[in-house]
Parts: C-alpha cells; structure tokens; sequence
C-alpha cells in the first residue's frame, strides 16, 4: 500500500491505496477537461535539475510518481518529447498513446527513436526545411511529420497533432521544449514531481529565455517518500 495526503487546495485525509485503486483516485483529481490542452509532466530535484548524474530522470523517480506518470499518459493522446528526451531516456512507446518527438534539427537516428511495436510507429515532427533529411534518416522507423515555421513554432507543433486527433498532450521534456512551449502561452497545466533530492550535475527545467510566466497552485500532494506532487495551472488567473 502507498500512502498519499492531499495537501492543497485544501488539506485531506490520507489514503492507503494500490493498483487500480489509486490510479482511479489519481485519474479523478488529475482530470482535465475539453479535447485538446497540453500539460507538462516533469520531475525535478531540490536544485531544480529535470536529471541526475545519469543523465537520466531515474535518479529522480520514486514513490508514486511512475504511477501517476501512467495516468497522466492513459489520460493523453499523445506523449510529447524534445530530441534530447528521446535519446537519453531511450523510451518505447506508451502503451495507450502516440509518441511524438520534436527535433529542432531533423537529425534524429534510427537508434533514437523506440522500435515501431503492433504496426504503430512514433512521430517526428521536425521543420519543414529538415524534414526531407529527416525522414531519408529515418526511413520506415518513424512518421516524419513536417511543421511549418522555425525551430521554436510551438503552436503549429500542436496543430500538427490536433489535425492528427491527437489533441490532449503530456510533454515529457526536457528543459528547452518546455520553455519553449511555455514562451508560447501553450501549456495549460505543469504537473511537477519534486523529489527530496540534491544533487549535480543535472539537466534545467528551463532552458533558454522566458519572460516570467505566472502560474497558480491547483493541487498538492505528498507520499511517503516525501515527494511532493504539484499541479499548476497557467494563466495564474
């Protein structure tokens, strides 16, 4: 059993659950409502660091925060990641969601990309200008999906997917994705993992100029690990 106590918005008893019990209890407090939003889903350590001395967020992760990660993907059609994300966590794809990974560059190997498993295969969204290079890399390991615009072209990014069907996004990272789709005004909640931990080096959160965003605390919660699970909801009005 794993025992979580809410904390905001307002202070609750604590529940001892497992299994399918607790992510039905996590599914209601962490729904969000329409067809198309976008939240960020990222665990960060005490300094802020998105990654530990792996490089990866393993050194980060515990408690129920696989758990939730599960939920947040299962309540998504889409999970989103930046190149970078992709080649270092070397993910495969999400059991109840498309994989998209952005690149900036169109430079993507097939080894960075997850194996395509029951005739599904990730997404490559790149740039128009790369996406013909990006696909001759590619081949048939991945859809390469061109988006109109620059590097940074966060909005037509998510048109891409919601012309796709695949409008609820999670993004997982990393740091230069998330700013710039916070430097868009495109994320409608950040859900933050902050584990009791400090350590370097480490990978941003944030990565690259962003003018202050403001954000509002819409839920808080701690489990017996002492991590603490936050959901902050943009714009702060």
């Amino acid at each position: 059993m794993t025992l979580v106590v809410p904390l905001a918005p307002e202070p609750g008893d604590a529940v001892d659950l497992e299994g399918d019990a607790l992510r039905a209890w996590l599914a209601e407090r962490y729904a969000l409502d329409g067809d198309r939003w976008l939240r960020l889903e990222l665990v960060t350590g005490l300094g802020g660091q998105i990654t530990g001395p792996s490089g990866t967020s393993d050194d980060l992760t515990g408690g129920i925060d696989r758990v939730l990660l599960g939920v947040l993907r299962r309540s998504a059609d889409a999970v989103l990641v930046g190149a970078g994300s992709a080649r270092a966590e070397r993910l495969r794809l999400p059991a109840t969601a498309a994989l998209a990974i952005a690149s900036r560059r169109g430079r993507l190997a097939p080894e960075d990309v997850p194996a395509p498993e029951d005739g599904r295969r990730a997404l490559v969204l790149c740039p128009a200008a790369v996406s013909g290079r990006q696909a001759e890399l590619l081949g048939d390991r991945a859809d390469v999906v061109p988006v109109p615009g620059g590097p940074d072209a966060a909005r037509p990014l998510l048109d891409a997917l919601a012309d796709r069907g695949l409008g609820r996004v999670v993004c997982e990272g990393g740091g230069g994705l998330a700013t710039v789709l916070l430097a868009a005004g495109a994320v409608d909640e950040f859900d933050q993992t902050i584990a009791p931990i400090a350590s370097s080096p480490g990978a941003p959160l944030l990565s690259g100029p962003l003018a202050p965003v403001g954000a509002r605390l819409a839920g808080l919660l701690r489990d017996e690990t002492d991590r603490l699970y936050a959901r902050w909801r943009f714009p702060a009005g």
